[in-house]
């Protein structure tokens, strides 16, 4: 059994080494590749990748500066030949049986999978802040997460089926972030998503954090504000055309006319109360609810 962990690393150096130990500790039967690309660091992180090619722990490219969604799909796409892929933040530390667990829940499934966990969020030094990401299993149906995303990259391993059916295309130009993209794609293409409630890893948050989760009540009403009333770079629906495009020929009707609704959402005001208001998508809670269904509205999801 071959997995390969796959990492991008940008100016990483300060909880590096302890992601780093925390991967190649991990517990069970199966050859563990970790495979990274720094996506153009100009601190320490290259001479701290240097230290571990040595002993030949990991194996490490450079890149252009990309950003994390795109570094994780090149990371991806020129990695072949695993049974599963798992991804990994630069900043995290993993439980050590958080490849084993995944695997054994993975191995009888037939056709794309994807399974992520839930996560105790620690503070810069690994305390815990007295809770997890989930308090409640995430929606993880095509409607809800393509209009809201919701699987944790960080916890996500898949399997081979789903990676190949990214490796066979060409790279996708629209994509809000790799895990939205990959989770999205994964139900489109009538694949198994599985959540475990079981924290697998301690996810760091601190003032670096390209994506966190917020915890303070000031600072998540701050954020979601500004989520229903700003654009964001990628739309929901320049991602599910990015998806109909590739895989338009590999998409049965049902999925495709949901997609469609989805990239057509901004024509018109009619698109966009249909979609704000449809009884298809389910938010993990009424705030949540609330500011996606704010968002497409005012166009800015």
């Amino acid at each position: 059994m071959r997995v390969a962990v796959l990492m991008s690393t940008y100016n990483g150096e300060k909880y590096l080494k302890q992601q780093i130990d925390s991967i190649l500790n991990q517990r069970g039967d199966f050859q563990l590749d970790l495979l990274i690309r720094d996506d153009g660091s100009n601190d320490n992180t290259i001479s701290i990748l240097e230290e571990y090619t040595q002993t030949n722990k990991i194996h490490y490219y450079i890149g252009n500066n990309l950003g994390p969604a795109y570094s994780f799909l090149d990371l991806l796409i020129n990695s072949h030949n695993y049974d599963f892929y798992a991804f990994a933040d630069q900043d995290d530390y993993w439980m050590p049986n958080k490849i084993s667990v995944a695997i054994s829940n993975l191995s009888n499934i037939k056709g794309p999978a994807l399974y992520f966990a839930n996560a105790e969020l620690v503070d810069s030094n690994l305390n815990s802040v007295g809770r997890n990401v989930y308090k409640k299993t995430p929606s993880l149906d095509l409607e809800s997460l393509s209009c809201a995303g919701g699987v944790l990259g960080c916890t996500m391993i898949i399997n081979a089926e789903l990676a190949l059916a990214i490796q066979t295309k060409r790279k996708p130009h629209n994509v809000i972030m790799h895990d939205f993209y990959i989770n999205e794609l994964c139900l489109a293409l009538n694949g198994t998503i599985l959540y475990d409630p079981i924290p697998q890893i301690k996810y760091r948050q601190h003032d670096s954090n390209v994506i966190g989760v917020s915890y303070r009540k000031l600072h998540t009403f701050k954020k979601r504000y500004y989520d229903i009333i700003s654009k964001p770079p990628i739309s929901v629906s320049e991602q599910a055309k990015e998806i109909i495009n590739l895989y338009k020929n590999e998409l049965n009707n049902e999925k495709i006319a949901w997609l469609i609704k989805i990239a057509k959402y901004h024509n018109n005001l009619f698109s966009r109360i249909a979609l704000a208001c449809s009884m298809k998508t389910k938010y993990i809670n009424k705030n949540m609810g609330l500011k996606i269904r704010l968002s497409i509205l005012l166009g800015n999801r």
